[in-house]
């Protein structure tokens, strides 16, 4: 879902309730002027609060995934490959996760630092 459909006309209406009672036209230049000063205060908010949401979900992995290590050398010196082969896997599936969820960090830096 794109950033504009995010926030729409009706969203900017139930948070500014006097511009319905004034019954403002989105097309007017009133109207179009209050509703990107809103639009930019909210995609503002909503990119910060998405990153600060990735960035705690990457430093979780980050923390499971060093538990998950730990576990999988007990496994190597006991000499089980069945479960450290299942361990690789889970590691290396948190190892995607981490990359993905660092590209979404750098796509909301980056959108927060073009957005005009």
């Amino acid at each position: 879902m794109s950033l504009n459909q995010k926030y729409t006309w009706q969203d900017f209406l139930k948070e500014h309730p006097e511009h319905r009672e004034k019954k403002t036209k989105r097309t007017s230049a009133e109207g179009r002027k209050a509703f990107e000063a809103a639009y930019k205060t909210f995609v503002k908010k909503y990119l910060s609060e998405r990153e600060e949401k990735t960035a705690k979900i990457v430093s979780k992995t980050v923390e499971k995934k060093k538990a998950l290590i730990a576990k999988s050398a007990e496994y190597r010196k006991s000499g089980n490959t069945a479960k450290t082969a299942i361990a690789l896997r889970k590691i290396g599936a948190m190892d995607a996760a981490i990359a993905r969820n660092a590209r979404l960090i750098e796509r909301s830096k980056t959108l927060q630092k073009n957005f005009k």
